[in-house]
């Protein structure tokens, strides 16, 4: 363990006797600009915990209440509903997105077919 400290120890001398001399700074080290080619983020790519399909018949019900999500929220109301709780309803026939949000992004979509 004496050994580990020493190795530490002379790493962290090394390195302030290099800054106090000037051979090396911070500032000269992270001083050149980073290059960033074509990066672009959407919401629906930030946090993807929870997609998966959800086949319902219509009148059943069914939750994908997540502890992390603060929200949820249904494309298509008339197909399936989604209260603050994640308690799907399925309404009519067709297809509906349930997404997931946490804080302001995207926490994941459940993609309904009612039947």
């Amino acid at each position: 363990m004496n050994f580990k400290k020493t190795i530490v120890s002379a790493l962290s001398i090394s390195a302030l006797a290099m800054s106090i001399s000037g051979a090396a700074s911070a500032h000269e080290i992270n001083s050149a600009p980073a290059e960033v080619k074509n990066f672009s983020i959407s919401p629906a790519h930030v946090i993807k915990i929870q997609d998966y399909n959800l086949p319902l018949k219509v009148g059943e019900t069914y939750s994908v209440k997540n502890n992390s999500a603060t929200r949820y929220w249904t494309d298509n109301q008339n197909v399936a509903d989604v209260d603050q709780n994640g308690l799907v309803t399925a309404k009519s026939k067709g297809k509906a997105t349930i997404t997931l949000f946490k804080g302001t992004a995207v926490f994941g979509q459940v993609f309904v077919t009612v039947y």
